[in-house]
């Protein structure tokens, strides 16, 4: 064993040597812009979603400058994923750093590089540990399992993963953990979904597959389907947010502990993607309390990134004032119609990335009517739904977003892909739209629109009641 272990590890350094060599040139053979398209593999199961990121568009067949730049990054990436998937024997957890360091360098920040104008389906967050090596990519658009019954969850769950989407929005609030996790574990271990899809109609599932497509063949392809596909792959190109309750908050570390290994229990996994305060609806002390915990579980390893949500000014410097780090992200109850600019400019003055929460109850009679008509005429004219200007809205603007649908009817079931990635990705607004909707901000107050995300009936004092300005 010993003998082939050292072979195994020769072999490793040659191909390392080779792949480095790769890495280091400036320029590659176009056609591997090609050979990533086509490297499309399938498994023996037919439910199964294995597909490559693609970087190219259908039909780019000239090749000018800015081609050649990002073939460049194409390279330098290709490398990369070629380190991954050697040898995994050797390579071990190095191969998930590399993956990182590979899946950062297709994301270049260099105009020159740009594919095409289409906004990155992904964000790296930052981590409490400046220490740490690798960077946390979160899917932009996430499918969230706000107001969905558990006994719809797992429909939605399976629609979502068919459509390509990765990054699922969930929390002890919305009742439904549960319903999902099985499918999640099965997902992983096996590369299976769990969903009896030969019942559901052709129209669905080819709406479904065409937002998968859609997707692929955009910039960096649906988030979350790389090269290499195992379990340990599948799990780690799944982004699982989990939003902790005001119950669950606490300022004895050993029951937040608690509360996040039975999470990993219930998923059968090492580690969360995100984990986030649902709302500051609390106290400063089990805020900061819980906040330092989630902290230390980071460190630990048991979570990736810690977030907030419905966090205002206040609350945010409340963590700067006890020398803690700022939160990967903030989500906030975020829409034209409520734009929460002191807090989007914070964040964005400090690396926070910024998530819109579920959109929910916009078009009724409590919502911004006129403003919300106005939004309409804009999605009427492009021929799409008014969810999905709102899911490219906030595409453009940076923002992660976490659209939720359940799947009672078909318009619902359909609504899963038009508002994925792959769903967006072939409509623009132009600056003139963006302008128009960015208008609409009428600081529309939580407790005028009548949701609840992290707060109950006895939170809301009066219309102008927000969770962002209050338990300062």
């Amino acid at each position: 064993m010993l003998t082939i272990r050292l072979l195994i590890i020769s072999l490793c350094s040659l191909e390392l040597t080779f792949a480095f060599h790769i890495f280091s040139r400036s320029h590659l053979d176009i056609t591997c812009k090609y050979k990533l398209k086509n490297a499309r593999t399938t498994s023996g199961d037919s439910n199964e979603l294995s597909s490559p990121r693609s970087v190219f568009r259908d039909g780019d067949n000239g090749v000018g400058e800015s081609d050649v730049a990002a073939h460049a990054v194409v390279s330098r990436r290709s490398a990369l994923m070629a380190l991954v998937t050697l040898s995994p024997l050797v390579l071990g957890d190095t191969a998930l750093a590399l993956n990182d360091v590979a899946s950062a360098a297709v994301e270049d920040k260099d105009t020159s590089a740009k594919i095409h104008d289409n906004p990155s389906p992904n964000a790296f967050l930052r981590t409490s540990d400046p220490k740490l090596t690798t960077r946390v990519s979160m899917p932009l658009i996430a499918y969230s399992f706000y107001k969905t019954s558990p006994e719809q969850s797992p429909r939605g769950l399976a629609l979502a993963l068919r459509a390509g989407i990765r990054h699922f929005d969930t929390a002890t609030d919305y009742g439904n953990f549960d319903a999902i996790a099985p499918i999640l574990r099965r997902y992983w271990n096996s590369g299976e979904i769990s969903w009896r899809f030969a019942d559901e109609k052709d129209e669905l599932l080819r709406t479904l597959d065409d937002a998968r497509k859609a997707a692929e063949e955009s910039h960096g392809g649906s988030p979350g389907l790389k090269l290499t596909m195992g379990k340990r792959q599948r799990r780690r190109d799944t982004f699982i947010t989990y939003k902790i309750s005001n119950g669950e908050q606490s300022t004895d570390p050993l029951s937040v502990r608690r509360t996040v290994k039975n999470l990993l229990s219930r998923l059968d996994t090492s580690y969360l993607d995100l984990v986030c305060l649902h709302s500051p609806l609390t106290d400063p002390d089990r805020r900061i309390a819980t906040y330092k915990t989630l902290l230390e579980l980071q460190n630990e390893g048991l979570i990736r990134a810690v977030g907030v949500c419905n966090y205002g000014l206040c609350h945010l410097q409340e963590i700067t004032r006890n020398e803690l780090p700022l939160p990967a992200v903030n989500q906030l109850e975020l829409s034209p119609f409520n734009m929460h600019e002191p807090i989007v400019r914070f964040c964005k003055e400090n690396n926070v990335q910024v998530s819109c929460a579920a959109w929910s109850r916009l078009s009724s009679t409590d919502g911004p009517v006129e403003q919300w008509a106005k939004l309409g005429d804009i999605a009427k004219a492009k021929g799409v739904t008014k969810a999905q200007v709102l899911v490219r809205w906030a595409l453009q603007k940076g923002f992660g977003c976490a659209p939720r649908s359940g799947t009672g009817s078909k318009l619902e079931r359909i609504a899963i892909a038009e508002n994925s990635y792959g769903g967006v990705v072939n409509l623009e607004l132009s600056s003139e739209e963006m302008k128009l909707l960015d208008s609409l901000d009428v600081n529309y107050k939580a407790g005028k629109l009548g949701r609840r995300d992290g707060w109950i009936d006895e939170d809301v004092t009066n219309i102008n009641w927000d969770p962002t300005e209050a338990n300062c």
